[in-house]
């Protein structure tokens, strides 16, 4: 039996397999199951296409951000029309056939921003190329899911397609840590609230090879949860859907569409209509901020920020421009938001914030 056949046999048993509490610790073996042969696949599919053509692209700038949708939702054009790319746009489908990149220039930093082909239904599980296309999207900082405003139902099928290669777009990891040991069998530390039981716990682990361990959850977790907590294979970052050509929309079914999903950013890449508002998810989503250098007794340099992740410390900044400054640290003084008042002598472990001037001292 091939592993896409044990997958859709397991998947059917999960189907036919009640949801209540009794049948918890089965469905979430089904469940755990299922994950591991989707790992196992990937693996497989790696190491057949290690040798064959991909898409290959080198990461630049401070971030870098993934525009994901079907074939022909504009994601060329909004590339166009937000960086310096010339991707080919054309009124067909499948026009993007590779990865293009582009450079974005907001508020001092360099996004690049990725233009790749279009997912179809099934991309997760390599149709049309889509684990090729989908490994692209792991490496990014940030997702973009870019939507035709009359093909609102695909929404949904390209965030399965997201989560079946193991995206979570918008959550953390399960709060959890496993500390596998050489005896003991499986000990599980738990909150009070946590409404998987215990026995569900243990057998999830159990098929997926934890014998000897001690499980430490500090929140409460779905099975789906606890499954992704134990795969390696799970990557976490920020996105929203962006609905593209609404334009094209009525003004009736446009206003009940901002009232359904008010969490959407509505824009159209031709009329160039909400584009600065977009800039500003991407800066906000990606959680960037930017800090000016001082040398002593000099002005700082307001040109170039350097670009670095919110809650980055003075350590962390020190050790990122290590090529240019030698030596122990021995303090820094500060101004801006994250100052108590201008020119704040402080430690290594000062976190900094947004448009903060920092000036290091050796």
């Amino acid at each position: 039996m091939s592993i896409e056949d044990e997958i859709e046999r397991t998947k059917e048993k999960l189907r036919e397999t009640p949801v209540n509490k009794s049948t918890e610790t089965d469905r979430g073996r089904l469940k755990a199951k299922i994950a591991r042969l989707k790992e196992k696949r990937e693996r497989k599919q790696k190491e057949s296409q290690a040798s064959g053509q991909g898409y290959a692209v080198k990461q630049r700038g401070d971030a870098t951000v993934s525009l994901v949708g079907p074939p022909s939702v504009g994601k060329s054009t909004l590339l166009n029309e937000l960086t310096n790319a010339d991707s080919e746009v054309a009124g067909y489908e499948f026009t993007t056939l590779e990865v293009i990149p582009g450079m974005m220039d907001y508020q001092g930093a360099k996004i690049q921003i990725l233009d790749v082909p279009g997912l179809v239904r099934g991309a997760s599980k390599g149709k049309g190329g889509g684990k090729q296309v989908l490994s692209v999207v792991r490496s990014s900082d940030m997702v973009v899911l870019m939507v035709d405003a009359r093909k609102v139902d695909m929404v949904k099928d390209m965030k399965d397609e997201l989560y079946g290669a193991g995206v979570r777009l918008n959550q953390e990891p399960p709060n959890m840590d496993i500390m596998e040991r050489g005896e003991g069998g499986i000990e599980i530390s738990s909150p009070p609230e946590l409404s998987l039981n215990e026995e569900t716990v243990r057998r999830v682990l159990e098929d997926n090879g934890f014998i000897n361990c001690k499980v430490i959850i500090r929140e409460d977790l779905t099975v789906d949860e606890l499954v992704d907590g134990l795969m390696d294979n799970r990557v976490y970052m920020p996105g929203f859907v962006c609905l593209n050509k609404t334009d094209e929309l009525g003004e009736e079914e446009e206003r009940r569409l901002r009232k359904e999903h008010p969490e959407w950013l509505f824009i159209s890449a031709e009329a160039g209509d909400n584009l600065d508002t977009l800039k500003g998810y991407l800066w906000e989503g990606l959680g960037l901020m930017r800090i000016y250098m001082k040398e002593k007794d000099k002005e700082p340099d307001m040109e170039e920020p350097l670009i670095v992740g919110e809650g980055a410390t003075v350590k962390e900044v020190k050790e990122f421009l290590d090529k240019k400054f030698t030596g122990d640290l021995k303090y820094a003084r500060v101004w801006g938001n994250s100052a108590k008042f201008p020119g704040q002598k402080v430690g290594k472990d000062h976190e900094l914030k947004d448009e903060d001037v920092l000036e290091l001292r050796f």
